[in-house]
């Protein structure tokens, strides 16, 4: 992507992680998160090792929201909560990794 589709998406990125952090926090500490000083809130940590050997990003981290909007710049902060939820395929195999086959 070029320089002036990314903007957007940068900016966008940032208001959602903004609104993010201020739904974790009770409102007086909320009210010290904005969109120029969000960056000192967050984990330098941008990935982690998986159980799989591989390095995958971080949840909820800048780039990892740059990342899905970059796919579909249209998407909320709701959005993009549904997407971490695990869908009914995961939850079967979960379910058949801990009581075996039927």
């Amino acid at each position: 992507m070029n320089s002036k589709q990314m903007k957007p998406i940068r900016r966008k990125a940032r208001h959602i992680l903004v609104q993010w952090l201020q739904s974790l926090l009770s409102k007086e500490e909320a009210n010290k998160i904005n969109y120029k000083n969000v960056f000192d809130f967050i984990p330098n940590q941008t990935h982690y090792y998986d159980s799989q050997h591989q390095f995958r990003l971080q949840p909820w981290s800048y780039k990892w929201i740059v990342k899905k909007l970059k796919r579909n710049s249209e998407l909320t902060i709701d959005d993009l909560n549904d997407m971490l939820q695990p869908t009914e395929q995961q939850l079967r195999r979960k379910q058949m990794i801990e009581q075996g086959p039927l």
